[in-house]
């Protein structure tokens, strides 16, 4: 039989999700989401996994990148 959640063990996982602070986006994270849909726009045939390519090669060269060598 399947377990049924009270009403007290919802609010304590709500509550506890509001507490948790978001986590920080790496700097990878913030170029993929600003770069991706700039990319798709001057691309609009290239699909999706062939744009995320493209914009992942981008950012071996980018500024932005603190890897970069």
């Amino acid at each position: 039989m399947p377990k049924v959640r009270t009403s007290s063990t919802a609010a304590r996982s709500t509550a506890a999700k509001k507490e948790t602070p978001a986590k920080k986006m790496s700097a990878y994270n913030q170029f993929m989401k600003t770069e991706l849909p700039k990319y798709k726009a001057k691309n609009p045939a290239t699909g999706h996994k062939e744009a995320f390519k493209q914009v992942a090669q981008m950012w071996r060269s980018s500024p932005l990148n603190p890897n970069k060598a």
